[in-house]
């Protein structure tokens, strides 16, 4: 989703030089800070805003939005919880921003709530809908995803990324034939949408169609060639296709753009089991179960390497994080590390 976070700008016609007028200029001045992404100062212009004048909505809005860019999302709850509890309950932008402040800190039932909320006032907003389904895809949610995302286009049908939400949806379910027949509608409505092409390419991949899944995932990447989700989804179809030199510098560049991204180590981790490098191997898969341990293949490839290096035990702790058990490759690796 390509987030909005409302701030406010001023312009002061000052006659006299009070605390009111000071504060405005601080809110000016943290504004140019924050346009040029320079967080920390824009913090710090807004605080003296704040510091002027403690009921200013606006200097406590965007300094939840520069706290918010810069990664502090408690920081950022805090100032429009603030707005919302102290100041203006009615100050929609702060309960907006507020929902997505909630997202990215992974407090889903918080950000439902201001859903809520923002329906009262706004009943026939797509970005309420839009903004449920971000969070029940968040909470694994799927079906309850698609749903807020269908009823979002319904409002807005302008609007691709909405479909290809829908889609992603319905990969995860693993509704291959629907997720694809979404595609076609928003490459239809859009053809420069980068993210249909990637999740073409994802749909692809599970087929085990690995040329079809790399052209698709080199379309997304020559309409944004920096994404590092892309970036890390072609690593992962090169290391499918034993291009490991091209793997490996794919998701080196994920990484690096994306460091928190766990499907990356997972991969780096992939990367390095291929290369019997099974302590390596072992380190990255750690750092991707940092982020989310129920990562498909993740558990696999752990309990493998860790058998490579003669550690029976832990392997057989980590099979019983296996996602198919039911699997044959599952039962066979049980079987080799358990016994």
């Amino acid at each position: 989703m390509k987030k909005l976070f409302p701030f406010v700008l001023v312009v002061l016609f000052l006659a006299c030089d009070s605390d009111e007028n000071k504060a405005g200029r601080f809110l000016i001045k943290g504004n140019e800070a924050l346009g040029k992404g320079d967080y920390n100062e824009a913090v710090r212009l807004y605080s003296e805003a704040i510091a002027k004048n403690d009921q200013y909505v606006e200097a406590y809005n965007n300094r939840g939005v520069a706290n918010y860019k810069d990664g502090k999302y408690i920081e950022a709850i805090i100032d429009y919880t603030q707005i919302l509890i102290q100041i203006n309950p009615d100050f929609t932008e702060a309960r907006r921003n507020r929902v997505n402040a909630y997202l990215d800190a992974g407090r889903y039932e918080k950000a439902l709530e201001d859903l809520v909320e923002l329906e009262r006032v706004f009943p026939d907003s797509a970005f309420v809908d839009f903004s449920r389904g971000l969070v029940y895809h968040e909470m694994k949610e799927f079906n309850l995803s698609i749903a807020a995302f269908e009823k979002s286009y319904e409002k807005d049908n302008s609007n691709p990324e909405t479909l290809v939400n829908v889609a992603n949806g319905y990969y995860m379910i693993r509704d291959f034939d629907k997720a694809k027949e979404t595609l076609q509608l928003a490459i239809g409505l859009d053809a420069t949408e980068p993210n249909s092409y990637n999740t073409m390419a994802l749909i692809a991949t599970e087929e085990k169609n690995y040329p079809l899944a790399l052209s698709q995932v080199e379309e997304a990447l020559s309409l944004d060639g920096a994404n590092p989700f892309f970036l890390n989804n072609r690593g992962y179809i090169h290391l499918l296709m034993n291009n490991l030199e091209s793997a490996e510098k794919d998701i080196r560049r994920a990484i690096i753009g994306a460091p928190e991204n766990p499907w990356a180590y997972r991969n780096r981790g992939i990367l390095f089991f291929m290369q019997n490098r099974f302590t390596d191997a072992v380190r990255n898969f750690q750092q991707a179960a940092k982020y989310d341990e129920n990562i498909p293949r993740l558990n696999f490839y752990w309990a493998s390497a860790l058998n490579e290096l003669g550690r029976n035990k832990e392997a057989c702790e980590r099979v019983a994080y296996l996602k198919n058990k039911e699997s044959q490759e599952s039962k066979a690796l049980v079987a080799k590390v358990c016994n």
